[in-house]
């Protein structure tokens, strides 16, 4: 018996984390796979990355474009609308047995909305975690609640999905993805790296930098950036590998100044998407990662490298010895930063465990969702689960 699955992704972030459950999913003799892109995979503006999925060998089943040109907080609701919209219009009159959604984005909760309403079960990852700092808190919370299995990165996040009232038999620790690839994917050597980028690291203190937009916190976007950008030029003998902001509210205005600042950093090397060979190579040799991403709380412990998480975007979330959290003023990031590059902290760092599994993820959440296939029926009446 062949079961049907379709998997979601609207971002390069999340395809990079996917790619392993994808392509053993993609190979699993009863599992018939549909991947279903959308979002920043298909805009120009954030790399356009569906030719590096379709350059992975990567099957795409559909896209689904939808409006990334105005991202303003109407904006960003309008492309939610759309989202539903067109999930709703391909899921109809298909007979999925799941739908596979990672994360927090609207993109990922347009799907969700999509399939609940025509009675698809959901497989929703990494509920429970938490972001104080943005938007994505509630999105999550609500893709929880719509959702049928749940696979968390840590018991911390697996108890508070039940806290949601999910029952506890429907909900799994299973690590995270992200783990997984930083332990099993293949490294480029430093010189193949500089190659690739044409951007030269060797015999330099480098850092791999991420900033996101911040919707919830009292100093503007911009006025973080430039405080970002300030501490940065505090250190002129550091190199940095920027990679672009992703596809929130503002992202396009993070966007134009990396890129306008950028003309005229010759230590900086910016780029719109590194892919995921050349992303955690770049980490395999740095000193620190920078920014406010989320890569840094779940790769940066796997990767053995100081992590300075800015602001509260990130607020909530389980947090290794390896991460230093500083405000977004100049001072409190120079500061982060000289305490990222002692010899004492980068000590600590090396002999840092993640809290985040052991990197067998993908076969966990495949063996999961089988046992749920074959003992049939899927009754999505769910009762909520009281403490």
């Amino acid at each position: 018996m062949s079961y049907r699955i379709c998997l979601v992704s609207g971002s390069r972030a999340e395809y990079d984390l996917l790619k392993p459950l994808i392509i053993k999913l993609n190979s699993a003799e009863d599992i018939a796979l549909d991947f279903v892109i959308t979002g920043s995979h298909l805009d120009p503006l954030f790399g356009e990355t569906r030719r590096a999925i379709e350059k992975d060998g990567i099957s795409i089943t559909e896209s689904i474009r939808i409006p990334l040109d105005d991202d303003s907080r109407g904006g960003m609701a309008r492309a939610a609308a759309d989202t539903i919209k067109g999930f709703t219009d391909y899921f109809e009159g298909r007979d999925y047995d799941y739908l596979i959604v990672l994360g927090d984005r609207f993109e990922v909760f347009g799907a969700a909305f999509a399939a609940a309403m025509l009675g698809i079960p959901i497989a929703h990852l990494y509920g429970g975690d938490t972001t104080e700092g943005a938007v994505d808190e509630f999105l999550r919370h609500s893709i929880t609640k719509m959702s049928y299995l749940h696979f968390t990165s840590s018991e911390v996040y697996r108890k508070r999905v039940i806290q949601l009232g999910e029952d506890p038999e429907r909900v799994f620790n299973v690590g995270s993805l992200g783990v997984e690839n930083c332990l099993f994917l293949p490294k480029l050597t430093l010189g193949e790296l500089q190659s690739s980028l044409g951007f030269e690291l060797s015999g330099y203190d480098y850092a791999v930098v991420t900033f996101h937009p911040v919707t919830l916190e009292n100093l503007t976007m911009e006025e973080q950036l430039y405080e970002l950008i300030g501490a940065m030029d505090s250190f002129k003998e550091l190199r940095y590998i920027i990679t672009r902001s992703n596809a929130d509210a503002g992202g396009r205005r993070i966007n134009e100044i990396w890129e306008k600042e950028s003309r005229r950093h010759e230590n900086w090397f910016y780029t719109a998407s590194l892919g995921a060979v050349r992303y955690l190579s770049a980490l395999k040799y740095s000193s620190f990662m920078l920014g406010n991403s989320s890569s840094g709380i779940s790769e940066g412990p796997s990767m053995k490298i100081p992590v300075v998480n800015i602001g509260d975007r990130q607020k909530g979330r389980i947090m290794a010895d390896n991460l230093i959290c500083c405000s977004p003023k100049k001072e409190d990031i120079v500061r982060a930063i000289s305490k990222a590059l002692t010899p004492e902290f980068k000590e600590l760092s090396q002999n840092v465990v993640s809290p985040f599994g052991d990197g067998n993820t993908s076969e966990r959440i495949i063996a999961q969702i089988r046992r749920s296939l074959e003992c049939g029926t899927i009754d999505l009446k769910k009762s909520f689960y009281d403490l």
